[in-house]
């Protein structure tokens, strides 16, 4: 049972990977209107929160590299997006978080900036591989449902993965 609760926090990652996929898929309707629309990352925000908490354990970053690999193929079908995304951002917030402070809201905040940049970084890098044509002022429409979607999973999920990243850290032998 050690063994497992090493791999707590990737299972768990793994599993919102496919709820996002599940999310976005039922609620559609919802998230996609023809003004604006949101991105469903619940895999953005436990990273990000993992990072922040866990911000001395390098395996996450491997880790990262693994559920980046997994998300190209499971939403894109290529490999180069999401593997370079989420290393990244595990890489840039465990090297910051050391200097951040540990409190609720300015976690919420690294979580909002974060959703942001890669909301930019993947519409860019759709647009440049042309996998879509979108011009940038339906993106700036997409920019507030984005960050209110983004604002709804980090309150209810954060005690989640601030809970994962201490309790359970990735590929550590504390047990």
């Amino acid at each position: 049972m050690a063994i497992l609760r090493r791999w707590y926090v990737a299972i768990a990652l793994f599993m919102a990977l496919i709820l996002d996929g599940v999310l976005a898929y039922n609620l559609q309707t919802f998230i996609f209107h023809r003004s604006f629309s949101g991105s469903c990352w619940l895999t953005v925000v436990g990273i990000t929160l993992i990072a922040l908490c866990d911000d001395k354990n390098d395996a996450n970053i491997w880790l990262c590299l693994g559920l980046g690999i997994i998300a190209d193929l499971y939403y894109l079908g290529i490999i180069g997006i999401y593997t370079v995304a989420f290393p990244l951002i595990c890489f840039f917030i465990e090297k910051s978080a050391r200097f951040l402070p540990e409190v609720f809201w300015f976690r919420l905040l690294i979580c909002l900036v974060t959703y942001l940049c890669v909301s930019v970084y993947v519409f860019l890098m759709l647009n440049l591989t042309g996998l879509i044509q979108l011009s940038f002022a339906s993106f700036t429409h997409s920019i507030l449902p984005n960050l209110l979607w983004c604002l709804i999973l980090a309150i209810c999920t954060y005690w989640f993965w601030v809970r994962r990243a201490g309790d359970y850290r990735f590929l550590k032998k504390e047990y």
